[in-house]
C-alpha cells in the first residue's frame, strides 16, 4: 500500500513539474496566444503546444489517465477559443487517442490529442483544453 501511494505522489510531482511545460514553441504569428488545460476527475491534461502542419494550425497535446480512474472512455475534450475580453469565439468537442487510457507495468495510460484550430477566429487570445466527463446520455459523438 506504501508503495501505491508513493508511486501515486510520483507520478503527480513529475506530472506537475514537467505537464505545465509546453514542449514546442509556438509558430511565431500565433505565440501571444495564451494556452490553458482543465483536468477532469479521470484524466490529466499534462501538456498543450500551437504547431503547424503542411500549412494548417493544430493544438496538440497529451494526457494521462488518473490512477483511481477505471474508464476514459466517456472522457471528451472541449477546445474553446476566446478573445481578450474572456468571449467565447468558438467551442468544438473533440476525443482524444486512445479513448480507452490503459496503465501497462509501472507506466500510466497516455493519450494524444491533436486539434484542427483553421480557420483561427480572429481576436483568438487563449485556448482552453478541458477534459469533460461525459453522461451515459450525454456522450459526444
Amino acid at each position: 500500500m506504501k508503495h501505491r501511494l508513493f508511486l501515486s505522489v510520483a507520478v503527480a510531482t513529475t506530472l506537475g513539474l514537467v505537464g505545465c511545460a509546453t514542449p514546442f514553441r509556438a509558430p511565431p504569428e500565433v505565440a501571444q496566444i495564451k494556452l490553458e488545460r482543465v483536468d477532469s476527475p479521470r484524466v490529466v491534461v499534462t501538456q498543450i503546444w500551437l504547431e503547424r502542419e503542411a500549412g494548417l494550425l493544430f493544438v496538440k497535446g497529451n494526457l494521462v489517465k488518473r490512477l483511481e480512474a477505471d474508464d476514459t472512455t466517456p472522457t471528451y475534450l472541449a477546445v474553446t477559443r476566446y478573445d481578450s475580453a474572456g468571449a467565447v469565439l468558438r467551442r468544438t468537442v473533440e476525443h482524444f487517442e486512445p479513448r480507452q487510457l490503459v496503465r501497462r507495468a509501472k507506466r500510466p495510460g497516455i493519450g494524444t490529442y491533436r486539434v484542427p484550430l483553421d480557420p483561427l477566429p480572429v481576436g483568438t487570445a487563449r485556448i482552453e483544453v478541458r477534459a469533460h466527463e461525459a453522461e451515459s446520455n450525454d456522450v459526444p459523438l
